[in-house]
């Protein structure tokens, strides 16, 4: 699937995705430093953020709370469509946080199906892009949750 359908696919599936809310707990899963997180994404949605703001911060893929990973994961698959050599890291960090992570299985439950359906199509085109095993283990991570759901 290209590039530009699977960016589709995720703004239709995570449109309607709820905010995990404002307070420090509601977005970040650590209880000391954050590395800024809360205070860039506090009062954002996940769409609109440049790519190399998201690459900057990459490290909220670690301390998101469930709630707040699956919030502002399009915004991180987004950047990478958008622009992979910007975006560096990010999609090893999408990767590693759906499948080795401590707690990927009980992220992964926080996903409606639809949700699922274009995290594992983004892994996909990854796995396409990168011949990576990394992202073929995510998709069937996200295969797996979508059999379970």
């Amino acid at each position: 699937m290209p590039k530009e359908q699977i960016a589709a696919q995720i703004e239709a599936a995570f449109a309607e995705t709820p905010s995990p809310g404002t307070d420090y707990d509601d977005i970040s899963a650590t209880k000391y430093d954050d590395e800024g997180i809360v205070d860039y994404f506090r009062g954002t949605t996940w769409r609109g953020h440049r790519v190399q703001d998201l690459r900057h911060h990459e490290a909220a893929l670690s301390f998101f709370t469930d709630k707040a990973f699956r919030y502002w994961l399009p915004a991180f698959m987004l950047a990478e469509l958008e622009s992979p050599v910007e975006a560096d890291i990010i999609a090893e960090g999408i990767a590693f946080h759906l499948t080795e992570a401590s707690g990927a299985d009980a992220r992964l439950r926080e996903f409606a199906p639809e949700e699922l359906k274009a995290i594992a199509s983004f892994c996909d085109e990854c796995a396409e892009r990168y011949d990576d095993i990394r992202f073929r283990d995510g998709a069937r991570a996200v295969r797996a949750r979508i059999q379970k759901a």
